[in-house]
């Protein structure tokens, strides 16, 4: 609209105002002020952002040429009305389907071009072309100077009219040797001549290389259209050197200055196309002569080819002929093995009679030994002895420090598991799966594992409030976090001591490395400042996640400090100190910065889960290849099959049809991310309440 009022104010005898690219989505807003040009004859509108045409346009009495390409028309219906009701449109170009495009040529029969394509007999005349010298939206003024160039170009036939009337000579055609190849010399032939005030014809005995450019059209083969669009690329820039030779020397006599430019320019650009002439040449010249080795070499593996055809018929026959000696041979061999059979069996049933034998001989000789070693009242005694019964034992309940360690040996025998699992081509397991094969493998006894792992998820159950790391192992066991997060959380850790020593390193600069590295390992086993660790929370999240991890720094410090002034008796020295400390211990820090980021994940995750759960009917953390089909549809609902099935192969490459809940969060995490940010969105508008609070990161 602007640009539009812009033009309105600058240039309202404006002949041709372009608007390609602004973005427009409807002319409705714009048509009343374009309807004020009354001299304007074209109209760009290509590559914005039209479904429709407004259904009256008669405002614009004399528009002849309208440029519509690149726009989203779904249907000419939606363009046709405002198309009949232009009276002087002439010359459209349109982006449709072919048969949208037929009915609209069929409905405006008044037409004398669409999309460049004549209509009439005669072709039509471009209309001028747009120049954004200065601005994309500044528009061909007119005046009185402009209106007698005007009136003398208009008695000048259009270039593309006096192609039927070029001159020929020597019996060559137009056809022959292309001569629309030559348009646009043409055209810049007729422009300089009108430049000069000559009225020289376009002569196709003018063109370089004439003959040559002939014979290369003439040929078929590859090489030749090749040559003949190097040679043609040559022979234009001969003309355009001709061209620019009688501008200069015309120049000359008003500016030399701008002559000598001009020179320049045409001197580069000549040498320019020669540089791309010879690159042609040579390139061409090498293709084909790798193409010809190619075919001598593809010719010679025909031969080859031939030669094995006929040894292969050679060896067919001399097969066949040797077919009846085979089954002469076969039959001789089965009438051996039948025999041998028979031969098998009866040294079968006589091996069997000698086992009956010496087992009865073995049960003799020990009932014998019995009898002379053992008193009837001590046999008696051993035959009826209960056997000894041998009670399950039961292990203590593992501490913090043990469990940690069992879930660290968990993680290292799960990750090697993994490796071997992708150089065997194998299925990987879920945590779950692979906490029983980690104790099966390090105990053996059914009982032991049982006991092992009964005790591991009773203390999981019973430190995942205290400690972030056994509450994520959790998690990941009952496939509410992938296994990944693990690592997530380990480069928390470490960030954020990072970020502790860049902080104290640039707060203390004057101390030497000894006396920082002491500092930082005090920090790190002790407080933090308040300007410390909130720095670190600043530079970690954005402002709003900063805001909610601060205060919860600061309510775990409140409980830390009410804890211990419960345990002190409530005495008026730890009153003091509760009132006015300012440190956070580090642990505590790092504990309520893993809960965050865990609890964000969680967040993240939420609605996958619930998905992931409702299509794992049997729960066991693991999809087959109907459900994983199933699950990819319902995140992505718009892929096709061939999308489906490629994303298939990349999530179960090895085709075991066994896809855990981690790998499915590896996979899809892009998709993850916009169900995430489709949440947000959804509870943002439930939570806005809290953007009208004054409280800020520095209140607190």
């Amino acid at each position: 609209m602007e640009k539009v009022n812009e033009i309105m104010n600058k240039y309202p005898d404006a002949t041709e105002v372009s608007l390609e690219h602004c973005g427009l989505k409807t002319l409705d807003e714009i048509l009343v002020d374009l309807s004020k040009l009354r001299y304007l004859k074209v109209l760009r509108l290509a590559n914005n952002q039209l479904r429709y045409l407004p259904s009256d346009m008669s405002g614009l009495q004399r528009v002849e040429y309208l440029d519509l390409r690149n726009n989203n028309f779904n249907s000419s219906q939606n363009v046709l009305s405002g198309l009949f009701s232009l009276p002087s449109l002439k010359h459209l170009y349109i982006t449709l389907d072919e048969q949208e495009e037929d009915e609209i040529i069929v409905s405006l029969s008044n037409l004398e071009s669409f999309n460049g394509t004549p209509l009439t007999d005669l072709p039509d005349a471009d209309p001028p072309q747009y120049s954004p010298s200065k601005n994309n939206s500044s528009p061909k003024r007119t005046n009185n100077t402009d209106n007698r160039n005007n009136d003398d170009t208009n008695n000048i036939p259009p270039i593309e009219q006096e192609e039927a009337s070029t001159p020929q000579s020597n019996g060559t055609t137009s056809e022959e040797i292309g001569v629309e190849d030559f348009k646009d010399a043409k055209r810049l032939h007729e422009a300089v001549c009108l430049y000069l005030g000559k009225k020289t014809p376009f002569v196709i005995d003018s063109i370089p290389n004439l003959k040559v450019l002939l014979d290369l059209k003439r040929e078929t083969t590859p090489q030749g259209s090749i040559n003949y669009q190097s040679e043609l690329f040559n022979s234009k820039k001969q003309l355009f050197d001709i061209s620019f030779e009688d501008v200069i020397e015309k120049v000359a006599q008003t500016d030399k200055k701008a002559a000598s430019i001009l020179t320049i320019v045409k001197n580069s650009y000549s040498d320019l196309c020669d540089f791309y002439y010879s690159l042609i040449k040579s390139v061409s010249g090498e293709c084909f002569s790798k193409l010809l080795a190619l075919q001598k070499e593809l010719d010679s593996a025909d031969k080859d080819i031939a030669q094995l055809l006929e040894e292969t018929e050679a060896l067919h026959k001399l097969a066949s002929e040797s077919e009846e000696a085979k089954n002469k041979i076969i039959r001789q061999q089965e009438l051996e093995r039948s025999r041998m059979a028979e031969e098998i069996g009866e040294l079968k049933v006589e091996i069997e009679r000698y086992k009956n034998r010496l087992n009865q001989i073995q049960v003799n000789r020990q009932k014998l030994a019995l009898q002379v070693t053992n008193t009837p009242t001590q046999v008696l005694n051993q035959s009826t002895a209960k056997p000894k019964e041998t009670k399950p034992t039961k292990l203590k309940p593992l501490s913090l420090k043990q469990l940690k360690e069992v879930i660290e040996e968990i993680y290292q025998s799960k990750q090697r598991f993994d490796q071997k699992c992708h150089d065997n081509q194998l299925p990987r397991e879920t945590m779950e799966q692979h906490l029983y094969t980690y104790l099966n493998q390090k105990y053996g006894l059914k009982s032991l594992v049982f006991e092992w792992a009964t005790a591991i998820t009773f203390a999981v159950k019973r430190f995942s409030r205290e400690d972030n790391d056994v509450k994520c192992f959790g998690k990941i066991l009952r496939n509410e976090i992938d296994e990944e997060f693990r690592f997530v959380q380990k480069q928390l850790k470490d960030t954020t001591v990072e970020l502790l020593k860049v902080f104290l390193r640039g707060k203390y600069s004057k101390k030497v490395d000894s006396e920082l590295i002491q500092i930082i390992q005090n920090r790190v086993n002790g407080d933090l400042n308040e300007d410390e660790w909130v720095d670190i929370i600043k530079y970690m999240y954005n402002k709003e996640d900063s805001l909610t991890v601060i205060i919860r720094v600061n309510d775990a410090v409140m409980e830390g400090q009410k804890a211990s002034l419960n345990q002190s008796g409530g005495s008026s020295q730890s009153n003091k100190s509760f009132e006015k400390s300012n440190k956070v211990p580090f642990k505590m820090f790092i504990d309520v910065l893993l809960d965050f980021q865990l609890e964000s994940h969680e967040k993240f995750l939420n609605k996958f889960v619930k998905l992931f759960r409702e299509i794992d009917i049997n729960r066991d953390g693991i999809l087959n290849q109907v459900e994983i089909k199933r699950l990819l549809m319902t995140v992505n609902p718009n892929c096709n099959e061939s999308e489906l099935m490629t994303s298939i192969s990349t999530i179960d490459p090895n085709n075991n049809q066994q896809v855990t809940f981690s790998e499915c969060v590896a996979f899809l995490s892009a998709d993850l991310v916009k169900m995430a940010s489709e949440m947000s969105n959804i509870s943002s508008t439930k939570q806005s309440h809290l953007s009208s609070s004054n409280l800020s990161i520095g209140d607190l």
